[in-house]
């Protein structure tokens, strides 16, 4: 059984792979609204009647107008219009990533243009035709998905998660470096044009599942939840990075030793891990996924913030969340102030 992905008109699903989505591509310092604006140009050697279908209101309307004028077509058309389908194919998911990462995402399976209209670039609408764009596209699959940051991450599913915050869209990834598993959780419509309300959560379970008070993350997150449903859009990125990077039973070593004396980061130094051992580069792929340029970034922690612009996300600002302080966590918020550089405010942590 072939896994196949049939697509042709742009409102359906996986219609972003057609020539007729709207997907601004820009070429020479020239923008065009459509993949199919710009091939439907390069028909013809005539600037201004390129300049007509350029400006045409629909990728429809250009078809139409290069139909309209076909007496005008360049002898040699036939034989140079595959490499300006690769080209113009290629453009349009390099400079539209949101649909990049959708493209990567489909993964290994047949990419089809299921039309009855064309038995060159389509299928003719039963399977005999040559479906040259669908090759097109899985040849610019298979280059984009080892790239980065295409290939930092794999997609995996969407379903719905009610909380008692409200209901979240949960997105499943798969980091490619180490096999982790990562989730992403969407409120509302997300607007890619400006700063989205983003926490980016390591993986407690003590304190996000079993209600420690010994840390401040559990607390954290519900009001990062809260803040999201608030403000009526945001994400998190819930990160399977537990302990700062040290996983689950070296964590409960690190707690031992803070039972005896140690500070939290002096316990993972003697377990001799670093102080934070995350990693953030493969976030830069979750957020890309979801079309997220920047972000207005709930956290205390200036190590994170740097950590983020190295690897390539765009922070608008910070959002200070200062959440969860209680006696049996007031000297680990003070040594995340003293020797991670934690910003409280002395009120919080005094």
């Amino acid at each position: 059984m072939i896994d196949e992905i049939q697509f042709y008109e742009p409102n359906d699903d996986f219609g972003f792979l057609s020539n007729f989505a709207l997907a601004t591509i820009k070429v020479d310092g020239v923008k065009w609204p459509s993949s199919e604006h710009y091939y439907q140009a390069q028909k013809f050697n005539d600037f201004q009647l390129q300049d007509l279908i350029r400006q045409a209101l629909t990728p429809d309307k250009a078809f139409s107008l290069s139909r309209e004028y076909a007496q005008f077509v360049k002898s040699d058309w036939m034989a140079v219009r595959d490499s300006v389908m690769r080209d113009v194919v290629l453009k349009k998911f390099s400079q539209n990533p949101f649909y990049a990462y959708q493209l990567v995402a489909t993964g290994d399976q047949v990419l089809t243009e299921h039309s009855h209209k064309d038995t060159y670039w389509g299928d003719g609408g039963d399977g005999s035709g040559r479906n040259e764009l669908g090759r097109i596209l899985m040849d610019v699959r298979c280059d984009l998905a080892q790239q980065a940051p295409y290939n930092l991450i794999t997609y995996v599913d969407s379903a719905k998660l009610p909380t008692e915050f409200g209901t979240f869209q949960m997105h499943g990834f798969i980091e490619n470096a180490t096999g982790k598993e990562h989730l992403a959780l969407v409120y509302g419509e997300l607007d890619p044009s400006e700063p989205v309300l983003t926490r980016l959560h390591s993986e407690c379970l003590t304190g996000d599942a079993l209600f420690s008070a010994r840390c401040d993350c559990g607390f954290q997150l519900a009001k990062a939840m809260q803040n999201i449903v608030a403000k009526g859009s945001g994400v998190i990125l819930y990160l399977r990075q537990e302990g700062r990077g040290i996983g689950l039973l070296n964590k409960i070593r690190a707690y031992h030793l803070q039972d005896d004396g140690a500070d939290t980061v002096e316990a993972n130094e003697r377990l001799g891990f670093a102080a934070d051992m995350r990693d953030y580069t493969f976030c830069q792929g979750m957020l890309g996924y979801l079309n997220i340029n920047s972000v207005s970034l709930m956290t205390n922690n200036p190590r994170k913030v740097n950590a983020l612009m190295k690897a390539g996300i765009n922070i608008a600002e910070r959002v200070p969340l200062q959440e969860g302080h209680n006696p049996h966590n007031a000297g680990y918020l003070k040594t995340k102030a003293d020797k991670l550089g934690h910003m409280f405010e002395s009120s919080f942590i005094n």
